[in-house]
């Protein structure tokens, strides 16, 4: 009876998270705009609070995602709180080799998020190889 309890342990939270996401919020959006020196990118989903949306950089790739994360906690028979999460959208894109990774930022305006992406400078966006004699 206790392996019972297990599996539908949970359920309650699950449904009442489906319900949230699919009653309480809507598709999330994304734009992307060039600028004079840099790249945008805006996310936008209504109903969904700031601390859902997620930026990581991964080596050469931006990674853009949204999770709708349960407010209610369910308390498990270790005494722990468990947290239901559910994502919403996710996008991974190639960072352009243009694009001064190290110094992408993402701000919080409006009900949006803005990812901007800078261009790198002229300086390092173009270099000539010098040939080397080897005789």
């Amino acid at each position: 009876m206790k392996a019972i309890e297990n599996v539908f342990q949970g359920t309650g939270g699950q449904i009442d998270l489906l319900n949230t996401l699919y009653g309480g919020s809507s598709q999330t959006t994304m734009n992307v705009e060039r600028e004079d020196e840099r790249l945008v990118i805006t996310l936008a989903a209504a109903g969904v609070s700031a601390n859902s949306f997620n930026v990581l950089v991964e080596g050469n790739k931006l990674v853009l995602y949204t999770l709708l994360v349960s407010t209610s906690r369910q308390l498990l028979d270790n005494g722990t709180n468990q947290r239901l999460a559910v994502p919403m959208f996710l996008r991974v894109l190639d960072i352009p080799p243009f694009v001064d990774a190290d110094q992408i930022e993402a701000i919080h305006e409006h009900g949006q998020v803005m990812v901007m992406l800078p261009f790198k400078d002229k300086e390092h966006m173009h270099r000539r190889i010098d040939i080397k004699n080897l005789f």
